[in-house]
């Protein structure tokens, strides 16, 4: 799908009236995204995804909070879906914002500062970032390693680990930029089957093992 949207050939899928009625009463996306606010990364566009296709959870920065994993939850253990991805993107003011020092942040308005704040710490013990020169590779290098922050505290959750043990959902954590309009899917968090070598699915950059901490790239 996002190959479509980022080739210029995006299905746009438009629903009948029929397949719309159709979903009053049900739904059954395959997806779970926990994406950011930002209006320019719409996941249902960026994919090419129609009506109840995808079940999408949006907040400023794709920052896990009480409402955001509780809705996560529930697509993961009553709407079945069988991937959950965690889309942050491009230029993310959110990221940006909790880069600013923590005096700057405090005259934000309190519920505004807290979540900056939260998303901060965990940008904190990455120190390299702050030592890149390159504003757009320090941009993506803040951005890609908050979400790995959220996937790693989704896998956090006894529940949704053992969804993962088991082979019922994969989690993947995504880069959206903007100006390319490609997805770049570089950490997986999936089942890690009997003799298997531990590694990334082709196509995507690194692998989590949620039971040992580490990551293996390709």
């Amino acid at each position: 799908g996002n190959m479509r949207f980022y080739s210029g050939h995006s299905s746009r899928p438009e629903q009948s009236a029929f397949h719309r009625r159709a979903l009053i009463s049900t739904q059954f996306p395959s997806t779970a995204v926990l994406g950011c606010s930002d209006s320019r990364v719409p996941v249902e566009i960026v994919f090419d995804q129609g009506l109840g296709d995808m079940f999408v959870v949006r907040v400023a920065g794709n920052c896990l909070g009480v409402a955001t994993e509780a809705s996560l939850e529930y697509a993961i253990h009553h709407l079945k879906v069988k991937v959950v991805l965690v889309l942050g993107h491009e230029g993310c003011g959110a990221i940006k914002a909790a880069g600013l020092p923590l005096e700057t942040i405090e005259k934000e308005p309190e519920a505004l500062a807290s979540v900056l704040k939260f998303l901060k710490s965990g940008l904190q013990s990455s120190t390299h970032i702050e030592k890149m020169l390159d504003a757009r590779a320090r941009d993506r290098e803040a951005v890609t390693t908050n979400v790995k922050n959220q996937v790693v505290r989704l896998t956090e959750d006894p529940a949704i680990l053992e969804k993962i043990d088991s082979g019922k959902i994969k989690m993947v954590g995504c880069y959206y930029e903007i100006s390319s309009g490609i997805v770049d899917f570089f950490m997986q968090v999936a089942q890690e089957e009997p003799g298997e070598e531990f590694k990334p699915s082709p196509g995507i950059l690194s692998r989590y093992n949620p039971r040992t901490k580490e990551i293996v790239y390709a």
